[in-house]
């Protein structure tokens, strides 16, 4: 299949006009899930789309991210225009928050890399700071910035309208020509250059370097006018190159930087050459070549931020997903995961997705486990085979694993189902999918809050303290919000105690942070009907999936659970036998998993969540 551009609609019609179809419920509380916590399961039979919905998000977010700059106040008040010359490049600009607040943007270098040496520029070396060895790298990225008043409120209409657009930017091409500089020094092997240690160094492992690396690079340093072109409104801009150096995971390296905030460190960066000789500039994008031009990015987009991973069924330890150093090259051996996971760590502006497939075809712990303990501890995990580099998750990293379950696989335990949202995937009935019986209509809230997980990703460092201060002045129907979320929850563990399955601080904080971000998402009102929705969603992604065992051990729990889920929760119904219905449900898509395990447990004798 040929997959359709998404440009201009929302994630869920970018699927319906792909061929995926999906329930939407179940989407929103996948995105809603990545704001909460990075690490999310999928759970379902075979060929129900839960590697293809990971994989196909990656790309659409990929395509469409936000980056968020920070503008400079680098224009004088008034609003001029000037003419564009005739010839000109044609990049793709995003209608994002930046584009109109900030009234600019960091663009994709990818437009740029048959008209600027970037890539001659970006390499990795080894490099000293201050007699610590590390590994390290430059990478550059293209800010620019307009004056005109009349291209922002172009910009902030798309936005407004659907802040997933993308429109076409003309730089003139005088501008970027003269752009380059020939005026530069050859590194032979060696460029000192000072920097301070900041926040950014020690926890994000990289710097915005200072203006001395210009002096090896063939462009001027600062900002260089251009005049621009959008949807025929021209305009005064102003762009620039902005290097990032950034180095590997290195404990010793960051605790030294922590150790001297604020204090100038010395670094080598031991280059022998760039290769900036052979490079040629080329402009292909004039008048007579746009449609040419637009038609080569349809057919390549941009390179999505994400890596399918097939887990092996004889994996023991982490070395398939972090590598190991290689005692003959003696060179450290990375993989497809450790690259992605390294580029997420370089550009923390953009989401990047690991995606785990059929991840207990082998036994979860054994490779998997240093990765639990690093999402809840933010701790840096050893790398492999006696190295001494160690590896730090980047809080742009989102990890996806995806559950089959049959004779060849192996249960997950329950320490593994606690720090993750588990989301089950249902079988959609033939007739509805080949009448597409489906529901066209969009998502009902706030969509780029809901499609962007970087927005209000410090969700998870709110305490208890916290998410009371925000709960504590929602209504609802039943009351006060943290009051009725504290009485539901207190029920749910109440009933699970018994059977050892009740829950602790982590899963509570995780709920009320997940409903702290579905209230946000539509749109925080005063009064808030429709919470039971979103708890619904989080009983069953956070509370049920640790369930196992015999009809003796969890079967009156089973029914204790199910009568919690039902409007008349006093009765004792029987859950494999009561008439179910949205009706008399408050959670109805809990209740009715309750009651598919109930009846498994009457007919097998023993049950699962991950059945």
């Amino acid at each position: 299949m040929v997959e359709t551009k998404s440009k201009g609609i929302s994630f869920y019609n970018y699927l319906i006009n792909n061929g995926y179809y999906f329930n939407k419920e179940l989407i929103e509380n996948y995105l809603l899930s990545l704001k909460v916590k990075p690490f999310v399961i999928f759970t379902g039979n075979s060929g129900t789309g839960k590697t293809k919905l990971s994989q196909l998000f990656a790309k659409y977010i990929s395509s469409f991210g936000d980056l968020n700059d920070d503008s400079l106040d680098i224009f004088e008040s008034d609003d001029r225009s000037d003419t564009i010359s005739d010839e000109f490049v044609v990049v793709k600009a995003k209608t994002n928050y930046s584009s109109w607040k900030n009234k600019g943007w960091t663009l994709g270098k990818d437009d740029f890399k048959n008209i600027l040496p970037i890539r001659e520029c970006e390499t990795k070396f080894n490099m000293i700071v201050d007699g610590i060895s590390a590994i390290g790298s430059i990478n550059l990225g293209f800010q620019l910035y307009y004056e005109s008043n009349e291209i922002q409120n172009y910009f902030k209409e798309l936005y407004e309208d659907d802040d997933s657009q993308v429109v076409d930017l003309k730089i003139d091409c005088e501008s970027l020509r003269n752009f380059i500089s020939d005026d530069y020094l050859e590194p032979n092997g060696s460029i000192i250059i000072t920097q301070k240690s900041n926040k950014s160094s020690y926890n994000e492992r990289q710097w915005m370097m200072n203006k001395d690396i210009f002096k090896y690079l063939p462009f001027h340093n600062g900002y260089f006018e251009c005049n621009v072109d959008v949807n025929d409104i021209k305009s005064k801009a102003k762009f620039r190159i902005v290097p990032k150096l950034s180095f590997s995971p290195n404990d010793e390296l960051q605790n030294y930087l922590q150790k001297n905030h604020g204090k100038i460190v010395n670094i080598e960066l031991k280059i022998d050459k760039f290769d900036f000789d052979n490079f040629e500039q080329k402009f292909d994008n004039n008048e007579d070549n746009l449609k040419e031009t637009n038609e080569l990015i349809s057919s390549n987009p941009i390179t999505p931020k994400y890596a399918i991973i097939p887990v092996g069924a004889n994996w023991t330890d982490n070395s398939n997903i972090l590598g190991y150093f290689n005692a003959i090259t003696e060179k450290y051996q990375t993989t497809p995961a450790y690259d992605l996971i390294y580029e997420a760590s370089s550009d923390n502006y953009n989401s990047y997705f690991l995606i785990l497939d059929e991840m207990n075809l082998s036994h979860v712990e054994r490779y998997f486990s240093d990765f639990l303990s690093a999402i809840e501890s933010k701790e840096s995990i050893p790398l492999y085979g006696g190295s001494q580099l160690k590896l730090t998750l980047p809080d742009n990293l989102f990890i996806i694993g995806t559950v089959n379950v049959d004779e060849t696989t192996y249960m997950f335990s329950p320490k593994v189902l606690d720090r993750a949202n588990t989301i089950e995937f249902d079988t959609l009935s033939v007739s509805d999918y080949i009448n597409l019986n489906l529901d066209n209509d969009d998502f009902k809230g706030d969509i780029n809050y809901l499609q962007s997980p970087l927005i209000d990703s410090d969700i998870s460092n709110l305490n208890i303290v916290d998410l009371k201060e925000i709960l504590s002045e929602i209504s609802c129907t039943g009351g006060n919000l943290l009051q009725v979320l504290t009485n539901e929850l207190n029920s749910f563990q109440s009933k699970l105690k018994p059977a050892g399955f009740d829950f602790g601080f982590r899963v509570i904080n995780e709920i009320l942070r997940f409903m702290v971000v579905a209230w946000r998402y539509e749109n925080s009102p005063d009064n808030w009907d429709n919470w039971q929705r979103y708890f619904d969603a989080q009983i069953k992604q956070k509370i049920l999936p640790k369930l196992h065992g015999s009809q003796k051990a969890i079967g009156n729990v089973l029914n204790d659970l199910f009568n919690s889920c039902l409007i008349n929760s006093d009765n004792n119904e029987q859950a494999k036998l009561f008439d179910l219905s949205e009706n008399n449900c408050k959670y109805y898509t809990s209740a009715l998993k309750l009651q598919n395990m109930a009846k498994v447990l009457s007919d097998q004798r023993y049950v699962s969540f991950i059945n």
